[in-house]
């Protein structure tokens, strides 16, 4: 039986994250999951592994934009199955109340299936 590497439940979220590309240009994409620990961003054109960056999003419920520091771990170029290309990210600074609301939503979203009210 396969064990599960992961520190953090994972919740399905589609919302606009924005960051910084190889040449230093804004880009817009959409994530795919996301946990306590980081996100999966769906993208056509991954940066590279090891690329260290900071990712802008508004969690549902909030009007309030998050900044976090992280690294990209892994990055997939085309459809693998059913997995949409993109990479994993790892969140490697984020406040304490920002992580709380992260958790508190990934939570909402795997007990009752609601982004709301956050």
């Amino acid at each position: 039986m396969m064990q599960e590497r992961r520190k953090f439940y994972r919740a399905p979220l589609s919302i606009v994250v924005k960051y910084k590309d190889e040449e230093d240009k804004d880009v817009e994409a959409f994530t795919g999951t996301i946990g306590g620990g980081g996100v999966f961003v769906e993208t056509f054109k991954p940066l590279t592994t090891g690329k260290e960056l900071s990712i802008e999003l508004t969690l549902p419920g909030s009007e309030k934009k998050t900044v976090i520091e992280c690294t990209v771990v892994w990055s997939r170029e085309k459809y693998d199955n059913e997995s949409p290309p993109g990479m994993g990210i790892k969140f490697n600074r984020i406040t304490k109340k920002d992580s709380a609301r992260l958790n508190e939503l990934i939570t909402r979203i795997l007990v009752g299936g609601s982004e709301e009210g956050i």
